[in-house]
């Protein structure tokens, strides 16, 4: 089952929040809800009340979805790695 997740993320601001829309993919929606959970910087995510809305979706809007979510920097846990690596001068 694929699902569309509307989360509700914090820090940017006192009090203040930024709506998300998430794509997931997950046997049902218990076990969507346990994913939810574990998502950065969403807020009351051990309560569920930083979830505003989950949704069923297709196959088709789900890669859709993975694919433009791929472009925005609030939504990435890591960054980027640039193509070079760290290379120190040798000690002589």
């Amino acid at each position: 089952m694929f699902f569309k997740l509307v989360l509700e993320n914090g820090h940017v601001g006192a009090g203040n929040g930024l709506e998300t829309v998430r794509y997931f993919r997950a046997e049902n929606p218990v076990e969507m809800f346990s994913i939810a959970s574990r998502i950065p910087r969403v807020k009351g995510k051990f309560n569920g009340t930083g979830v505003k809305l989950v949704e069923r979706i297709s196959r088709e809007e789900y890669e859709r979805g993975i694919k433009d979510n791929q472009d925005n920097p609030y939504l990435r846990t890591r960054k980027r790695r640039s193509g070079r690596k760290n290379r120190k001068s040798p000690i002589h």
